[in-house]
């Protein structure tokens, strides 16, 4: 038997949502069963607003899962910003959760109303997720409104946006239906019932939508005039049972007991696990409870007929549960749900699939990620773990991302006695080859501290297994990850001890690329250009650095590629070259567009960091780079170069005991040379301006003495005129045991870096003017909305479409810097465009 419900149109309801959506953040807060879900779909769906909805569940605690969803909702209202979403990792941090706001902004487009909506928010309680919620609410677009439904009070800070009368709330008593709603919709379903009846029944439901529509059935299918409260207050399951499955087919109650086990309801998913399409569409007549969702083409069903079902699960057998399963992980898996994915594979305990996933992560994992995976073992002992070699490499993976070096070393020396006695296959060489690879990471890292550098034995060993062995490791899991310098020279140290560690680099690439898939190619070259260039030796450094680029381009080494465009951009920053300059710029910002480089954007924001800073312009950092509180998910010893940005960020700024106590924080991190010298060189002008020149004077004192060694000079020439102040007032006190012509050589360079800067200054500005010209179509289209013309007429004068006339006004609005169409012809007539 079909069932269906007739819907009540609440225009109560929906002149309440239409006021309210005005705000930027309307929190819904309801118990189940009062219809805000189906409340706010309706308005949705009768205005015609873009919609991303997210269904919130448990595993959105887990941030990459939250993100996969997040992703997913954002991408059924726009493709493009999806895409470009999807190459980012959860944006836990500040400059990651910026990033993905410029991505969001920049794509939407203007003067069009958008809603994302959070449904079941009470779900969510992980502080990692409800921080990137807080964030949304608190850094709100002007066309978009967030919805927060939730069945109680949700654990986000509402403080803030509600001080600032940015939100709206809707509560239970309006979400009620009222003594007349109920009248009507007992009407709409053909019930007939006296006054004093009505009342009774609006006494005990007190207007809880599903209490109301149960009353409805009760009285509808017993065919009795009277009304019966203990219907109403007797078991909800069992009147689901009586009014509803008694009248579905076995096939149909078995498949809607198997979508219990899931958490998805796209509408692809659903059709491959009934691998029947009548099934779907006999579930489509339960109307009261499931509907389909037109902005997630998707089904949603009520969370208490889904209780319900849950309760049933146990009349399925377990082949049955594993086939839904099993469909359920492969549609996730090829759909770009990994969290999902990974979870229904450990419930059918396929651990082939999981390592198929697990290997398209950065051989250094996300610390949430490695304990996700960690814990998975754990769980996993009996069914996969206990003496499986891939699991054995899963967890010594898991071990040193989370830098349990200690533990991990232990649990490498149980593991590699049994791999060698293995029979000799490729698998069994793979296995030694991971094993030697991560003891290698592990010893290097550790190197610089020990001055032992035993890496390389196993960087040898590792490359005669890459032989061996069938499997070759390719992206991400063959990017390094660097430090904040790739000379890792512990302070002081000598021109030997620089070369030295630099000729062992030159030495362990050609295994460690041989190893890796190309892992490191190009470092060496690195190496020379980072020092050469800190030598103040310009010419030698762009040599190496090409090079850098160049190798380190073929095998995709994203990480060591972006370090070597840093240094190229100081050095042409140095020129006053404006169109290098802009050149390198343009390649720094192509690489936001390779999804196998995981630093990406944190590593991005760093370099245009120091840039915007080198050149007045501190504003146009990255947000994140301006606090000393927020720090993003690079490993400890890479964080040197964010801090060195933020504290030049404070220094600029003139706010100098921030900058201070920001150089004095990197005190925990490793105390590489050169960042020992760009921290004290900054510390040492830092303590001039604060007028305490004998604080100053000592410290550069001990800043040359770490420099002069190694003839470093570049950290004082880029401070340009605040340098040249310093060394001027130090040439003029006696005593200094700094040399005078090295202090009247960094005076002049000093100053000559400054006038180059004032140079790049005037460039960029010319360069500024010549962006905001259109192209052809794009001029050709803006003429037209001058004119007064429509899209359409717009899409048949020029022989295109309208979706692509679409697309033009987007482009020209952002080339423009406009808000809408009547801006944009404005600011195109005042530059002379049309």
């Amino acid at each position: 038997m079909e069932l269906k419900i007739k819907y009540l149109e609440r225009h109560r309801i929906h002149r309440l949502l239409e006021k309210t959506v005005k705000n930027p953040i309307v929190s819904i807060i309801a118990g189940a069963g009062f219809g805000k879900t189906y409340a706010v779909y309706e308005f949705a769906k009768t205005s015609g607003i873009h919609t991303a909805w997210l269904q919130l569940s448990d595993r959105d605690n887990l941030g990459e899962r939250f993100w996969e969803n997040f992703v997913s909702a954002i991408n059924n209202i726009n493709t493009s910003i999806g895409e470009k979403l999807r190459k980012m990792e959860f944006p836990a941090t500040e400059q990651q959760f910026n990033r993905m706001l410029e991505i969001i902004k920049r794509e939407l487009i203007p003067n069009e109303k958008y809603l994302l909506v959070y449904d079941d928010l009470h779900l969510v309680y992980e502080p990692k997720v409800l921080r990137f919620l807080e964030n949304s609410i608190n850094n709100p677009f002007i066309n978009i409104t967030i919805l927060l439904l939730s069945r109680t009070e949700p654990a986000v800070n509402l403080d803030k946006i509600t001080s600032k009368k940015l939100l709206s709330r809707i509560t239970e008593n309006e979400l009620r239906f009222t003594h007349e709603e109920m009248l009507s919709y007992f009407k709409l379903e053909n019930i007939n019932l006296i006054p004093h009846i009505t009342s009774s029944i609006y006494k005990d439901t007190e207007g809880w939508a599903f209490a109301v529509h149960l009353a409805a059935r009760s009285l509808k299918n017993t065919d009795i005039v009277a009304y019966v409260p203990q219907a109403i207050r007797s078991n909800t399951f069992r009147l689901i049972e009586n009014e509803i499955i008694r009248y579905l087919s076995p096939s149909l109650r078995r498949f809607l007991i198997k979508l219990s086990l899931i958490e998805n309801y796209s509408l692809k998913l659903i059709e491959e696990i009934a691998a029947n399409t009548s099934l779907v569409k006999d579930m489509e007549g339960i109307s009261s409870f499931i509907r389909f969702d037109s902005y997630l083409n998707s089904y949603h069903i009520h969370q208490l007929f889904l209780d319900y079902l849950k309760e049933k699960q146990d009349e399925l057998t377990q082949e049955e549960k594993n086939d839904c399963w099993k469909r359920t992980a492969l549609w996730c898996k090829a759909n770009n749900r990994n969290i999902d994915a990974i979870t229904y594979f450990e419930k059918i305990k396929d651990y082939e699939n999981i390592i198929i996933i697990i290997d398209t992560y950065p051989l250094i994992l996300p610390e949430e990620l490695a304990n996700f995976i960690l814990a998975l073992l754990d769980r996993a002992k009996e069914d996969f773990t206990e003496g499986n070699p891939r699991a054995d490499v899963i967890r010594i993976r898991t071990l040193l991302s989370l830098g349990l070096f200690d533990e991990n070393r232990s649990e490498i020396a149980k593991f590699l006695p049994r791999f060698k006695s293995m029979p000799e296959t490729p698998a069994k060489h793979f296995y030694l080859l991971a094993s030697y690879i991560i003891l290698g990471i592990m010893d290097l890292i550790e190197s610089i501290y020990r001055k032992e550098y035993n890496f390389i034995s196993y960087f040898k060993k590792a490359a005669m297994e890459a032989k061996k062995s069938t499997y070759k490791i390719k992206a991400p899991l063959n990017g390094v990850v660097l430090n904040s310098y790739a000379c890792r020279v512990i302070a002081p140290a000598s021109m030997k001890d620089m070369e030295g560690y630099i000729s062992i680099m030159k030495e362990i690439v050609p295994y460690s690329a041989a190893a890796m898939g190309g892992c490191r190619y190009g470092l060496y070259e690195l190496n020379l250009g980072e020092l050469s260039f800190f030598r103040g030796r310009i010419k030698d450094a762009e040599n190496f650095l090409i090079q850098c680029i160049k190798k380190s381009g073929e095998k995709q080494q994203y990480e060591t590629e972006n370090r070597a465009l840093f240094y190229m951009l100081r050095i042409h920053v140095s020129r006053g070259s404006t169109e290098e300059t802009e050149k390198v710029l343009k390649q720094l910002e192509n690489e936001l567009e390779e999804s196998l480089f995981p630093n990406r954007y944190a590593y991005y924001d760093i370099v245009m960091g120091w840039y915007y800073i080198q050149l007045g312009k501190r504003e146009e950092a990255a947000a994140w780079l301006k606090n000393d509180y927020e720090e993003s998910e690079l490993h400890l010893e890479a964080r040197v170069l964010e801090k060195l940005i933020k504290a030049r960020y404070y220094y600029y700024g003139k706010r100098y005991p921030a900058a201070l106590a920001v150089i004095q924080s990197r005190k925990n991190i490793e105390p590489v040379i050169m960042g020992e010298i760009e921290m004290g060189v900054l510390e040492a002008v830092c303590l001039y301006r604060m007028s305490n020149r004998e604080a100053a004077f000592r410290t550069m004192e001990n800043v040359y003495n770490l420099a002069s060694p190694i003839d470093m000079v570049m950290p004082f020439i880029e401070l340009g005129k605040d340098m040249r102040a310093l060394t001027e007032a130090i040439i003029k006190e006696k005593g200094t045991l700094i040399p005078l012509d090295w202090l009247e050589d960094i005076r002049k360079r000093s100053m000559d870096y400054a006038k180059k800067i004032i140079t790049l200054k005037k460039g960029e500005l010319t360069g500024k003017n010549q962006k905001s010209i259109l192209s052809h179509r794009e001029l050709n289209v803006l003429t037209g909305l001058s004119r007064g013309l429509t899209r359409m007429e717009i899409a048949g004068t020029a022989s295109i479409s309208p979706n692509t006339v679409k697309s033009v006004i987007k482009s020209i609005y952002n080339k423009l810097g406009a808000n809408n169409q009547a801006d944009a012809v404005r600011i195109a007539s005042e530059e002379g465009l049309i």
